[in-house]
């Protein structure tokens, strides 16, 4: 049993609070970072949450990994062991995170690059896709070519995106279910990812044009998904309706994603404040989902659909100055994205909360982890000096503690009065990027999220270091002087469980149970 100390008081080290410093429209933002702790001089700072040369680095890890130069053809394949032209979809669909790369750096030969590639996809599969079937296929075209010709001014995107959008819709909408797009020719089902994409393209071309025609239809493809498909009260956005009228249900991430995208994309354009609301209830109902670290390796969400989230989300803050709402989630996913990276080809599949294994990895499931590093602005990460320290709970002053002084792998950790020994140390390195590590100064062992857990009160431990994103964690400063600590993998907060004063992980909620004090013991 431990011996009941008084606790000394504690001094409040003069730290600036963290801001994010937001700009309509820009592709940066900047924080203010926390003095030293141990003395008046600032930190330096040079370490960046989501830094621009890491989404350099994954775009050119996916071009590496995935694009094809041959025989004056410019194609993405399906995965780093095939050379073959990835399907006409698949195709369309992974040029979208090429264009997402662009907006995030745009230069001469990313241009460049976008231009071939859609000049190589009009050689492979023509101007006319009526030959496919499958219309969200083609609204995924759509929506490269009319974001194409916006980017490098081609008329010739346009004139493609605006053929097969009318082809699209003049062959795709009717009556049956009270509208909407069929997604096959069969005519079989009416979903949601054969409308929103379309909504989307739509709009792109809208704002190239000026075409009032193609605003309207995007309100009726938008209006039929909302009325049909997706349930404002949980946030699902269901698959389809048949054309007997039954609806089939899903939870999938690539239709709420659309969905977010399509009504930020009408907002752009009308300024509509309905679909605004929408979208931001739809961002907020994604997010309620996975709060923490997006897993999008799902066999029931077909192993993607993360980047539609992420796109969107984004979008909405871009637009409409929401950075400081949405930022702190999208770095929280950049950070796992980075940190599970495969390191050979800086590529990260869709299970962003482990490593990425070797072998064959697929293109459509590596997208994700490029678009969202594209899409977030880069900010100033916290920083903390390396040395030894107390760490103080700002929930009732006691101290970080390994329970019952214990030094073995699997030792629980709880808060107590502070007593001076070892148990109460933790020696705090950086590795870089605004990422530490945390270890026992009595045990040699790493506070550690244990099986890599991401589930809210997952009780903490002391385990050997092994260097992985369950024991790497990275700071915010939700308040001068205190600091709410997040682990890698997880993006929970290590957190005071105020029954019975164990250490926890859980979702950040602004307490004073997540903020701590890095104090000279």
């Amino acid at each position: 049993m431990k011996t009941n100390f008084k606790s000394i008081n504690h001094v409040c080290i003069g730290l600036a609070m963290a801001f994010l410093a937001i700009l309509f429209g820009c592709t940066k933002t900047e924080l203010i970072v926390p003095q030293d702790v141990k003395s008046s001089s600032p930190n330096s700072l040079k370490a960046a949450a989501n830094s621009l040369s890491n989404a350099n680095a994954a775009y050119d890890g996916y071009l590496n990994a995935f694009l094809v130069r041959s025989g004056g053809q410019t194609y993405l394949t399906d995965g780093i062991n095939k050379r073959d032209r990835a399907f006409m979809w698949g195709q369309a669909y992974m040029i979208t995170a090429l264009e997402d790369a662009y907006d995030r750096n745009p230069n001469a030969t990313r241009k460049q690059l976008i231009s071939d590639i859609l000049n190589s996809f009009i050689q492979g599969n023509g101007s006319d896709w009526s030959w496919d079937s499958w219309n969200d296929d083609i609204a995924w075209a759509c929506i490269v070519f009319s974001r194409g010709y916006q980017i490098t001014g081609n008329a010739t995107f346009l004139n493609a995106a605006k053929w097969n959008w009318d082809m699209c819709w003049n062959r795709g909408w009717d009556n049956v279910d009270g509208g909407g797009i069929w997604e096959n020719q069969d005519k079989w089902t009416k979903c949601a990812l054969s409308n929103d994409p379309m909504v989307i393209a739509g709009c792109f071309i809208y704002q190239s044009t000026n075409d009032v025609g193609y605003l309207n239809k995007c309100r009726q493809m938008y209006a039929w998904v909302k009325g049909n498909l997706w349930d404002q009260t949980t946030g699902q956005v269901n698959e389809a309706l048949t054309n007997t009228g039954a609806k089939q249900y899903s939870d999938r991430e690539y239709n709420r994603g659309g969905l977010i995208n399509a009504a930020a994309s009408l907002y752009r354009v009308t300024g509509e404040i309905g679909y605004f609301n929408e979208a931001k209830l739809a961002a907020d109902q994604a997010i309620a989902k996975y709060p923490f670290v997006m897993n999008e390796n799902n066999p029931n969400n077909g192993g993607f659909g993360a980047d539609q989230v992420v796109r969107g989300i984004a979008k909405l803050a871009r637009e409409n100055n929401l950075w400081g709402l949405y930022q702190p989630w999208l770095v929280r996913q950049c950070i796992a994205v980075w940190n599970n990276r495969r390191t050979d080809y800086n590529i990260t599949n869709n299970d962003w909360r482990n490593p990425t294994p070797g072998g064959e990895t697929w293109g459509m499931e590596s997208m994700s982890a490029l678009t969202v590093l594209s899409v977030t602005p880069e900010s100033q990460a916290v920083e903390i000096p390396n040395g030894t320290y107390k760490v103080i709970s700002r929930t009732n002053g006691y101290a970080l503690d390994a329970v019952g002084m214990g030094t073995g792998n699997n030792t629980a950790l709880d808060v107590w009065p502070y007593n001076g020994g070892s148990n109460q140390k933790w020696v705090l390195t950086s590795l870089g990027s605004g990422l530490y590590k945390l270890i026992g100064q009595g045990s040699g062992r790493s506070i550690n999220d244990p099986g890599n857990s991401g589930d809210n009160g997952t009780a903490l431990i002391l385990w050997d270091d092994q260097g992985t994103g369950n024991e790497k964690i990275y700071f915010t400063s939700p308040a001068n002087g205190y600091y709410t600590m997040f682990f890698v993998n997880s993006g929970l907060a290590v957190d005071v469980n105020g029954s019975n004063q164990s250490v926890i992980q859980w979702q950040s909620n602004g307490g004073n149970n997540q903020q701590w004090q890095f104090m000279t013991p």
